[in-house]
């Protein structure tokens, strides 16, 4: 009963966030498109001047187009960007990083914290069904929806990509599990700030804060008092959205595990919580 009742609070802006996503992946094939007719294009306009441009003639368009369609929509350019030496977190998104950021929020205040604003938290935790049933079905309905959302700027794509015959177009794929696990620890976050603060608004201004501090203060310690220890963690963590990433290195376990393990203790924290709250 209450997983229906889940669904329904959040299909809604499921429904919009995928709608969303499909509609930018399906833009970014078409871009796919229209780079592969540019570039065939300018071999027919100059088949004989190879000299003039041996960068641009070197440039294998079906191999690397797929690593672009990775990093300019799915991961984004990179989560780290130097400016004037001052390393800063989170400055430049992709797609995947922005849907990814406004959905784990927004799902992740949503079941809780309609239950806190319609007054009826109480009467779902004096409820007979075992209270860890109210979270666990909160996150798969959270966490469902999630994965779907992100799935659909990476899906759509492979037609376009096939359509070109590019190479190895299932590399755009790659950055979906740690887009997912990242999303998965940004949900139970503001999950579980929503479920102790007792309001969606200040779970949601409570998990921007975190995800702020986490982002900047690490670029503060080094820039301030040359504190690098904070950073380099930080910069490990974001590592699976540098630029040099999948599929130039490889696939970055690390911080995946990482992530997943952050997520598991947020659900955890999530359990403890509901278990032992006094009504």
């Amino acid at each position: 009963m209450y997983l229906w009742k889940a669904w329904h609070d959040c299909r809604a802006r499921v429904g919009l966030y995928i709608v969303a996503t499909v509609t930018i992946a399906v833009l970014c094939g078409l871009g796919v498109i229209a780079q592969a007719n540019s570039y065939h294009a300018f071999f027919m306009l100059h088949p004989y001047r190879p000299q003039a441009h041996a960068g641009f003639y070197n440039f294998s368009f079906e191999m690397d187009i797929p690593f672009w369609t990775l990093h300019g929509t799915i991961l984004g350019w990179g989560a780290t960007w130097n400016f004037a030496n001052f390393p800063m977190f989170w400055e430049v998104f992709g797609f995947g990083s922005m849907a990814m950021l406004l959905a784990a929020l927004s799902l992740g205040v949503s079941g809780v914290g309609k239950e806190y604003g319609a007054g009826t938290m109480n009467s779902v935790l004096t409820r007979p069904a075992p209270r860890w049933n109210f979270i666990l079905t909160d996150w798969i309905v959270g966490l469902t929806g999630l994965v779907i959302i992100l799935s659909g700027l990476a899906f759509p794509l492979l037609p376009f990509l096939y359509a070109i015959h590019a190479k190895g177009p299932g590399n755009i794929l790659a950055g979906l599990p740690t887009l997912w696990v990242l999303g998965a620890a940004i949900y139970g976050l503001s999950h579980f700030t929503t479920l102790v603060t007792g309001s969606a608004s200040k779970g949601l201004t409570l998990s921007a804060a975190t995800l702020l501090t986490y982002s900047f203060l690490p670029a503060a310690l080094h820039e301030w008092w040359h504190m690098d220890a904070l950073l380099k963690a930080t910069q490990w963590t974001m590592g699976a959205f540098d630029w040099d990433a999948w599929p130039l290195s490889p696939f970055n376990w690390g911080a995946t595990i990482f992530w997943l393990v952050v997520a598991v203790g947020f659900l955890a924290a999530s359990l403890a919580w509901i278990t032992f709250h006094e009504v």
